[in-house]
Parts: structure tokens; C-alpha cells; sequence
């Protein structure tokens, strides 16, 4: 059951990534594009590394802060798109659904984060 549900979201989260890479190559060719395009991709792939390494980690302690990172790194994944989304108005539509796609992992990497919390040390 629960390598079912870390499989889930595992796919969940290759499928958010593959989606900013999709989305990342529309950028403008310009500076400022290619600036965010490597800020996004950055973020959001360490989403995906980050979240691998969570599903290795050692003890509980670990567990939270290596999701803490991953939640982290989310975050930073919003902010490049809502940044985007104000520097290159015409793309708005675009970003809308990786926004929202995007708050949805931060909500179940924060729900993750405070069940771990609520475990004995291990």
C-alpha cells in the first residue's frame, strides 16, 4: 500500500516536471527567458531528486527534512512561475495550470511533512 502511494506521487511528480520543461522551452529566447528557464528547471527538478532521496532516508527526522527541502523547492517552482507570469504576461494561460498543479504538491508535501511530525523519533 504504501509503495503504492510513493509510486503515485513519484509520477505525480515526473509528470509536474516533465510539464515545466514542456512549458520552459516556451519561453523567450532572450535573456530574461533563458535566465528563468534555468531558474525553473532548477527548482523543479530538484523537486524529483529531493523526493527520491526522501524515499531512502533513514529515520524519521530525515524523512521531514529532506521533504522539507522537497516542499521547499516547490515553493521556489511557484514563485519562478508567478515571476514568469508577470514578466511575460502572453504566457498566463500556460502558467495557470502548472500554478495550480504546483500548490497542490506543496499542500501534500506539507501534509507529508506534519504526519512524519506526529511519529515517535526514529
Amino acid at each position: 500500500m504504501m509503495d503504492d502511494k510513493i509510486q503515485n506521487l513519484r509520477n505525480k511528480i515526473r509528470k509536474f516536471i516533465q510539464e515545466i520543461i514542456i512549458f520552459a522551452r516556451t519561453l523567450p529566447k532572450d535573456d530574461i527567458g533563458r535566465i528563468f528557464l534555468r531558474q525553473i528547471i532548477r527548482s523543479a527538478t530538484s523537486i524529483g531528486a529531493n523526493f527520491e532521496e526522501s524515499t531512502e532516508a533513514e529515520s524519521n527526522k530525515d524523512v521531514i527534512h529532506k521533504m522539507s527541502i522537497v516542499r521547499k523547492e516547490t515553493k521556489e517552482t511557484l514563485y519562478w512561475l508567478e515571476i514568469i507570469e508577470s514578466t511575460f504576461p502572453t504566457l498566463n494561460i500556460k502558467t495557470q495550470g502548472l500554478k495550480t498543479e504546483c500548490l497542490e504538491l506543496v499542500r501534500i508535501f506539507a501534509s507529508i511533512i506534519n504526519k512524519r511530525k506526529l511519529l515517535p523519533n526514529t
